[in-house]
């Protein structure tokens, strides 16, 4: 009898923590967000020239088109705020522009994003160029090697001046004594993709 009694008892507490687990795992588990998008805005048709370019190095068709997909989810929910276009470039290279434009800041981040997308065990190589319209130089975004921080962007200027952006509330951009790299210029104009297929996202 005992026996038996004990046996309910331990059926009713595995039942009770298996109960448990469940709901804290409905509660813990992130919205889908991937269809979210405004109610109210169709999205742009106008293009808006611009300079804003990103190169990507070793990574693959279904790392970028993840990244790309994931950045969109983040940032456009109540507004279109980024609409990259895709340009494969070879087997593992990639070019990103923004045909509408996008926000300084979003740029930034997104150049920060590329290189430590969420869900990924590992990083990738990515620079943007862009001008700085406040200066009205041509810069160069990129994480350094030596990145432990994961939430800033570094910024060359294209006479070699460089500063670090962080993200952080209340960080502002910070210059450097010596930039982390020297500016390069992009292997490719945005000029020469005009006749490239690409893939729109949003």
């Amino acid at each position: 009898m005992k026996t038996q009694t004990t046996i309910f008892i331990l059926v009713g507490v595995i039942a009770v923590i298996c109960f448990i687990w469940i709901i804290l795992a409905k509660r813990n588990k992130a919205p889908h967000s991937e269809n979210i998008r405004p109610l109210n805005e169709k999205l742009p048709e106008q293009e808006i020239q611009n300079d804003k370019l990103v190169i990507l190095n070793n990574i693959t068709i279904l790392e970028i088109e993840k990244i790309l997909t994931d950045f969109c989810n983040l940032y456009n929910q109540e507004k279109y705020q980024a609409l990259p276009r895709l340009y494969q470039l070879s087997e593992r290279q990639f070019a990103v522009t923004f045909p509408y434009d996008i926000e300084f800041k979003i740029f930034c981040f997104f150049v920060n994003y590329a290189h430590y997308p969420m869900e990924f065990k590992k990083s990738f190589e990515v620079t943007g160029w862009t001008t700085e319209t406040s200066t009205n130089k041509k810069v160069m975004l990129y994480i350094p090697n030596d990145d432990t921080e994961y939430d800033n962007v570094y910024l060359t200027t294209d006479d070699n001046i460089g500063y670090k952006i962080g993200f952080a509330l209340g960080n502002k951009k910070q210059l450097l004594d010596i930039p982390k790299q020297y500016f390069t210029k992009p292997i490719i104009e945005i000029e020469e993709l005009t006749n490239k297929d690409y893939k729109d996202y949003n």
